[in-house]
């Protein structure tokens, strides 16, 4: 998508003024970003510099005198428009040019990432895709392309902004109450505190209502502007005629930050009771209009009416299903049938009615249980994966293997008892073991195709012992010759010898 360029509704020296605030703008971004060694100041950039708001959607006759200029930045990393402090350089230098009078107008400054305008517009906020659609792009890249704005639906929009209103509204009356609760302990400034609170959210509660999108700014005179631009009526809600007025309102604006970190911070009786109406009224003001916004969204032509059928219709009453559901499965089903189908189906077409009948619904009631029971089969698998892994199955043989023959050894122990054991196994060998080789300890695995020589060699490298086969026995000794010699044998043992031993054993 492209954005409009043309700006020929606005006057020359309006004109002349944007390009100013973008050329420092681009001047206190690129002071920011000078000296960094992130990826996300190194590679930062502002790909598009978008005008929007009354400047750009009204004819200059229709702009109130004084109103800021509303400009969205967009870059090209997410942490770089997240990071408020990295532009608070930028918004000094913008306050200051307007405070010293380099530019007429202030200027309220947006940074978001295009991965989140681009997700904004796919999702179809009414907020980004106003100003995707009638915005005015002061300055752009080569080949920057937006997303095809998506108008949200009246039904899905009046939800959401319902929603939107109920969780930042009742948040505003609980932080008036407590602001009344403090005024009443006479802790002023907690008490402007909490008054500020409130009047924030009751401002965002408007911007979210109505364009399902709020600033993220603690600034309550920018939140005013905010909302006062989508609703003339909340206008009157902090006049600003008088000095008392503004004194007022300036008090409660600073309490954000004075209240809690300054300690001469002053707010008189009358400013604080003062501020309580104004903030009551606001209330009142912000509920109306959302209240308002919601009807003209749910107002709309009638639906038609049917003629009334020619043939007389037998109405039949249907038993009670007997699989019952439960509150959010019924909830689920009836928000899924009530949803608009977003592709017309053919109705000779017998799939359709299977995926609205009952029948594929029950299935798809039992899905989440077989999910559960497909973990459970799923873990119970890799466990005993692992025990195979661990405790791998030798083959069973009748007589030792040749010494020199080439086996496959897959060794895994916590002793050079247990090690020499799977080795003996694997070879066909019985073991026969005294208690001393339990000293000497052995943590690890050894998987190789090697001989059986070799690979006893190889595990008891290390550990002081020697290995020696024998015609059908496996003797391990010590290798220093000072020690005793044998540590352990491992010896095969025919079914004939073993029952020459039992029947001596029994006649002695």
């Amino acid at each position: 998508m492209m954005l409009r360029t043309d700006a020929d509704h606005l006057p020359v020296p309006i004109r002349a003024e944007l390009l100013r605030i973008a050329t420092i703008l681009f001047e206190a971004f690129e002071e920011t970003a000078k000296g960094r060694l992130s990826q996300q100041y190194r590679a930062g950039q502002i790909l598009t510099l978008i005008l929007h708001g009354s400047h750009a959607e009204r004819d200059w006759e229709q702009v109130a005198p004084g109103e800021a200029f509303r400009l969205l930045a967009i870059v090209n990393y997410p942490r770089l428009a997240r990071s408020e402090g990295d532009w608070r350089l930028v918004q000094d230098r913008l306050r200051r040019a307007w405070e010293f009078g380099e530019i007429t107008r202030p200027v309220r400054l947006t940074v978001e990432s295009l991965e989140r305008i681009n997700s904004a517009l796919v999702e179809g906020v009414p907020h980004f895709v106003t100003i995707a659609e009638q915005g005015i792009a002061l300055y752009q890249m080569d080949g920057l392309r937006l997303q095809a704005p998506r108008h949200l639906p009246v039904r899905d929009r009046a939800i959401r902004g319902v929603a939107e209103y109920r969780r930042w509204h009742r948040n505003g009356c609980d932080f008036l109450a407590g602001a009344i609760f403090y005024r009443d302990q006479g802790n002023t400034p907690m008490a402007a505190l909490l008054l500020h609170q409130a009047c924030e959210h009751f401002y965002q509660c408007v911007l979210w209502s109505i364009t399902l999108h709020g600033p993220r700014t603690h600034a309550l005179d920018e939140l005013r502007e905010a909302a006062e631009a989508l609703d003339a009526r909340l206008c009157s809600a902090w006049p600003r005629v008088s000095r008392f007025e503004r004194r007022a309102f300036g008090c409660i604006r600073r309490a954000y930050v004075e209240a809690r970190y300054g300690r001469s911070y002053r707010i008189s009786p009358q400013e604080l009771a003062w501020a309580f109406a104004r903030a009551e009224i606001l209330a009142e003001r912000a509920e109306c209009v959302c209240a308002d916004h919601q009807a003209s969204l749910v107002a709309g032509p009638p639906a038609p009416m049917l003629p009334p059928p020619k043939e007389r219709i037998m109405i039949a009453t249907l038993p009670q299903p007997i699989h019952r559901a439960n509150m959010l499965q019924r909830t689920w089903r009836v928000a899924r049938r009530a949803r608009p189908l977003r592709v017309r189906w053919n109705r000779l077409i017998p799939v359709h009615r299977f995926w609205r009948s009952d029948r594929f619904m029950r299935w798809v009631d039992r899905i989440p249980l077989a999910m559960i029971g497909l973990c459970f089969f799923m873990a119970g698998a890799e466990a005993l994966w692992q025990v195979r892994s661990v405790y791998p199955a030798q083959a069973a043989r009748s007589k030792p293997a040749d010494p020199s023959a080439v086996l496959d050894f897959n060794v895994r122990a916590d002793t050079v008892l247990g090690a020499v054991m799977v080795v003996a196994e694997r070879a066909g060998y019985r073991v026969k073991a005294n208690e001393d080789i339990w000293a000497v300890r052995w943590t690890g695995a050894y998987r190789a195709k090697a001989t059986t020589f070799d690979a006893l060699a190889d595990i008891l490298y290390g550990s002081g012992l020697c290995p020696a086969i024998r015609d059908e026995t496996i003797a391990v000794r010590y290798c220093d010759k000072s020690r005793p010699p044998i540590v352990a044998t491992v010896a095969c043992v025919s079914g004939a010898q073993e029952r020459l031993k039992k029947s001596a054993r029994t006649n002695r």
